[in-house]
């Protein structure tokens, strides 16, 4: 179990949509990024918000399918 992690803050903000979970995605299906990514924001959301914006941002930045490791990221 690593004992590292990725603590983003801002989470739910338009940089983290644009860049950030696309650039994250793209690091963990290339292996290049395999510790926990937590994710922090002020605005209240469920977990399920966040992995609707996270899918959202992952296919308007280019990806036409999200493959294999969606579940483990």
């Amino acid at each position: 179990m690593p004992t590292d992690a990725l603590v983003l803050f801002g989470a739910m903000g338009d940089l983290a949509h644009k860049k950030i979970f696309p650039a994250l995605y793209h690091m963990v299906r290339h292996g290049h990024l395999d510790v926990p990514v937590i994710g922090i924001a002020r605005a209240a959301r469920t977990d399920e918000h966040l992995k609707e914006r996270v899918r959202d941002s992952i296919q308007q930045q280019g990806a036409r399918s999200i493959k294999k490791p969606w579940p483990s990221f």
